[in-house]
């Protein structure tokens, strides 16, 4: 690779929100694996590694974004740069598992390549691309007609993508799979030649789409509550959430729980979520919540706090012209916070039950609704370019309380299927598709002390991905959220459900 850049423009403030984070080792990556099946017919007598090379290649082309570089990642002002090319033998990585593994053997194996991906920094992000393909694939079975199963981990750095681009990667890979096999010839050996224009042409900064606007008030208010005298505003510490430990930025171990809602209840649950006037978001806050209050002593934890990322998709200004999947793959995300004060904690301890969860879940949908409903105004992220040195910014969260318990990051389900799909003869029954979505975050240093990523297929499963720093927050009280959830979502279809354990 040459170490002539082609500049394309400076990363948005929300952009390097996530690249100065990066640059600390405070945020390493986000990832979405997704299980692809198809008949090993379908390959034609090509290997895994040759036919996901292509397909990778090919994407490249289709999603500008992959093709770009972060120069001056630790400056105050980074910068996107095209390569010239990619050397797709270190971006895309095929291991061929050593034997065949039942569902819960592979995905233990699963989460442990996740876990040791989600802890890697990006090395050189100003020469190479900070995203990476890991494709894990069972061996070619005696029986022809039995299926190729894979999970293919994107893994990318978060000024890039945000968790909707990563869906819109893996579809977009699916288009590639289930079209006639094509290797670019543009490709050399495992040398990806890019064209520059194209690349001039990558999604701009959330700030430059979304026409946010601020009220004096709001800046005020804002400006004093990050950097105001801290001996006027510190709040009570009894009015302080519970959050886990403080902020600590060593060691840095991620560890990941997966919670799968089978297909087969998907569908109760959500129709369930509908007669009690909700949605699945607001429902998994309430169960995190009533999972924290049962099992965190009433001495230890009396209130919590959590937060709900929203896509800016929608608010997008017409005149940008963003009228396709590749198009909107990139950053565009804001948040809601959600408080649960001591009297919520204490009732729901008191007397704990469904009804309570129901009543809970629909008052937080409200509050996303209402959350929704007023951006582009007043919005937090608008806020970020008053952020002048981001090092001091995390470095001086260091050894103080977080400000969420948790996370719930839902980026919907994806189309498993291609649409008018057919096999690479022209016969149906032989396309690809997708079998599950699982989308995870690696540790947040100076984030929520739990995150639970939501993602799913039509038709198919939910995964809930929990992911948490080691020491942040004990394993086993994640193991009894997790637990619950599962408990939960597996009676989440009972008309009066779901029940208290």
């Amino acid at each position: 690779m040459t170490n002539i850049l082609q500049p394309i423009r400076p990363l948005g403030p929300c952009e390097v929100y996530s690249s100065s984070r990066h640059a600390l080792g405070f945020y390493r990556c986000l990832a979405n694996t997704c299980r692809y099946a198809v008949p090993w017919s379908a390959l034609h007598g090509r290997s895994v590694p040759d036919v996901m090379e292509a397909a990778v290649a090919n994407l490249v082309l289709r999603l500008p974004r992959l093709g770009v570089v972060i120069t001056g990642d630790e400056a105050s002002r980074p910068c996107f740069a095209a390569v010239p090319s990619l050397d797709l033998a270190y971006h895309l990585e095929c291991v061929e598992l050593p034997a065949e593994l039942d569902s819960q053997a592979r995905d233990t194996h699963l989460l442990h390549l996740l876990e040791a991906q989600h802890d890697r920094l990006w090395p050189n992000v100003g020469t190479r691309p900070p995203w990476r393909v890991l494709v894990i694939y069972n061996p070619r079975p005696s029986k022809p007609k039995d299926r190729l199963v894979l999970d293919v981990v994107l893994a990318i750095h978060h000024s890039l993508a945000d968790g909707r681009s990563t869906a819109i990667f893996q579809t977009s890979l699916l288009d590639e799979l289930n079209k006639p096999p094509s290797r670019p010839s543009c490709l050399e050996g495992h040398v990806l030649q890019l064209p520059s224009k194209p690349h001039g042409h990558i999604l701009p900064s959330q700030e430059e789409l979304v026409k946010f606007t601020t009220s004096w008030r709001f800046l005020a208010s804002t400006l004093w509550n990050e950097f105001g005298s801290g001996w006027l505003r510190k709040p009570a510490t009894d009015l302080l959430p519970w959050t886990g430990a403080p902020i600590e930025p060593d060691p840095y171990k991620t560890r990941l729980r997966l919670v799968v809602i089978p297909a087969q209840a998907v569908s109760q649950l959500i129709a369930n979520c509908r007669a009690n006037g909700t949605t699945l978001t607001p429902l998994l806050h309430a169960l995190i919540f009533a999972s924290f209050a049962r099992r965190l002593p009433a001495g230890t934890a009396t209130s919590f706090r959590s937060c709900t990322p929203i896509d800016l998709r929608p608010f997008v200004q017409s005149e940008a012209h963003v009228t396709n999947r590749a198009e909107s793959f990139g950053v565009l995300v804001t948040s809601a916070s959600h408080s649960f004060d001591s009297s919520c904690v204490s009732e729901l301890r008191e007397q704990p039950s469904g009804a309570k969860i129901w009543s809970l879940a629909q008052r937080l949908r409200k509050e996303i609704q209402e959350r929704v409903a007023s951006i582009p105004q007043d919005d937090m992220v608008s806020m970020l370019r008053w952020v002048t040195n981001w090092r001091s910014f995390w470095l001086n969260k260091v050894n103080k309380p977080r400000e969420q318990t948790w996370e719930v990051s839902n980026i919907g389900s994806l189309q498993g299927r291609t649409e008018g799909a057919v096999g690479t003869r022209g016969n149906t029954g032989s396309e690809w598709q997708i079998l599950r979505s699982v989308m995870s975050q690696c540790a947040i240093v100076a984030g929520p002390a739990l995150c639970a990523s939501v993602s799913g297929v039509v038709q198919g499963p939910i995964s809930i991905a929990l992911s948490w720093q080691e020491g942040i927050i004990e394993s086993e009280l994640v193991e009894g959220v997790a637990q619950d959830l599962q408990l939960w979502m597996d009676q989440g279809g009972s008309v009066h459900g779901p029940k208290m354990p």
